[in-house]
């Protein structure tokens, strides 16, 4: 039995993650919670509670199949546990339900909030009633944990020809590294963007929501500046950053060739459609 794994995340795909342990690689079933909170710690080492089963009838050589299912915490671990112990309820259909973090599904089913788990994949109505009559009063201390974001929002339908996470993020980054921010710097604000918008499909949508996130927190701050490319004034007058002093403002490219020096994030999003165009050209 394989309780956890500790390996380097090589790849981030839809639905799994792949994991290189010495000279082997791991192909490990992950929620879309968890790739999403993955998406950017390729190349990192990292550690997945795990759940081993055989998928398949045992008496039909040839037809079964060992799966590993992967949890960021033991508590998520736990929590799956208990969730796919409801009849009709298998490990795929628990972890594609899975869009929202575990403590708040908790919450629902402690609260019989049937509204909440019918917008689920693949639960509903009838399947999120049977949830609460089986686990109602077992999974009170899931419900205690700790949310990476609490705004975030179940996804209700499942993305038409979405582009694969790992590829929407790598995309993203690029577009803040051409317009001056630093990697850590724009890994964070990609990470954080990805966390509160479950329904992310395209770089672009990274990038138009990193925007108004910054024009909301410049409005807030009454004309201060937003996060910006290191290097940048508070007033703009690099020609760098989010100005918090108008809508004519954004994140600036570095380039010196650019006369100005003063393009809004919204160009940015538009660099990711041409860049596209060109590569596809």
């Amino acid at each position: 039995m394989i309780s956890a794994i500790v390996g380097r995340l090589v790849r981030v795909q839809e639905d799994r993650v792949s994991i290189q342990v010495g000279g082997l690689f791991y192909d490990v079933l992950v929620s879309p919670s968890t790739v999403r909170e993955l998406a950017l710690r390729r190349e990192e080492e990292i550690r997945l509670e795990t759940v081993f089963y055989i998928q398949g009838s045992p008496g039909g050589v040839g037809n079964t199949v060992p799966v590993l299912v992967g949890f960021l915490s033991e508590l998520d671990k736990e929590f799956f546990e208990h969730f796919i112990t409801v009849g009709g309820i298998g490990p795929r259909a628990a972890l594609k339900a899975l869009v929202i973090p575990a403590p708040r599904i908790a919450r629902a089913i402690e609260n019989q909030d049937i509204a909440t788990l019918s917008s689920l994949p693949g639960i509903g109505k009838q399947k999120a009633a049977k949830i609460v009559a089986e686990l109602k009063g077992k999974v009170a201390r899931f419900a205690l944990g700790v949310e990476v974001d609490g705004e975030r929002k179940a996804r209700t339908e499942t993305p038409v020809q979405a582009e694969p996470v790992d590829e929407v993020a790598a995309e993203a980054l690029e577009v803040l590294l051409q317009l001056g921010y630093k990697r850590q710097e724009a890994e964070d604000m990609i990470r954080h963007t990805m966390a509160k918008r479950s329904d992310i499909r395209s770089a672009e949508d990274v990038i138009q929501e990193i925007y108004r996130s910054a024009q909301r927190g410049a409005g807030r701050g009454g004309g201060a500046s937003g996060s910006s490319p290191s290097g940048s004034s508070s007033d703009g007058s690099s020609g760098d950053g989010i100005s918090g002093g108008g809508g004519s403002g954004g994140i600036g490219s570095r380039r010196s060739g650019r006369s100005g020096g003063r393009s809004g994030m919204r160009g940015g999003a538009n660099a990711v459609s041409r860049s596209r165009g060109d590569s596809e050209g």
